[in-house]
């Protein structure tokens, strides 16, 4: 009875974890979408050249950091250090790549007014998640398995996951670009849909496998 209290049933952890992974996707969705409507009404190679610049910025150097300081704030004494650098670390990573796509957007089309709006409304999304973040990083280091030992993202096979997401895109705005002047959102809500659906369907596709590692006892109550 203890066991059960502490364990609890295979189906009680599933379907919140199950739930997450969905949370999480349509949280992806959403913020690829914002991505895709930074620069308003611009054509739609524009758009698909800017995402996919940050698609090549993006997962290489956030899954690698992100891994790195994930498997040192398991190992750490102090964790609340460490979780500061995630979390900065993160959000650099991902304003830097943003801000790459819009260097790119003006390097494309000097001549076009840009809205703040978008890349702010982008900023704010990114900077309220930091509480979420920051429960997630200490759900992390209470775990049994270091992290070393779970599997991972791979950075290639999420490229081309959302690379193909990106071509499909670009192809609904094309095509429906001359018979509407919304094309874009709603091209843009094509990916956030499709990611939020089809995204813990095909999640353990784009997962790679890690060599067994220790285990040890989750931490308790670390500041």
């Amino acid at each position: 009875m203890n066991a059960h209290r502490e364990t609890g049933h295979p189906r009680d952890t599933a379907a919140p974890g199950a739930r997450r992974l969905r949370v999480r996707y349509a949280g992806i969705g959403i913020f690829m979408a914002f991505t895709w409507v930074g620069e308003g009404n611009a054509p739609a190679w524009e758009h698909a050249l800017r995402t996919l610049a940050i698609l090549l910025i993006l997962p290489p150097v956030f899954l690698r950091a992100d891994r790195h300081l994930t498997h040192k704030l398991y190992e750490a004494t102090r964790p609340a250090p460490v979780i500061a650098q995630l979390i900065t670390a993160r959000v650099v990573i991902i304003t830097a790549a943003f801000g790459a796509s819009n260097l790119l957007g003006h390097l494309m089309d000097p001549d076009t007014s840009r809205s703040p709006v978008m890349p702010a409304a982008g900023l704010l999304l990114l900077l309220l998640s930091i509480p979420a973040q920051v429960r997630r990083a200490h759900r992390t280091r209470a775990r049994a398995v270091h992290p070393s030992a779970r599997p991972a993202l791979s950075a290639p096979r999420l490229m081309l996951a959302k690379l193909t997401l990106v071509i499909g895109a670009l192809l609904v705005q094309l095509l429906l670009g001359a018979s509407m002047d919304n094309a874009t959102f709603v091209a843009a809500a094509a990916i956030a849909v499709t990611t939020a659906l089809l995204g813990p369907l095909v999640h353990r596709r784009l997962m790679v496998a890690r060599p067994t590692g220790a285990a040890r006892e989750p931490v308790r109550g670390a500041a």
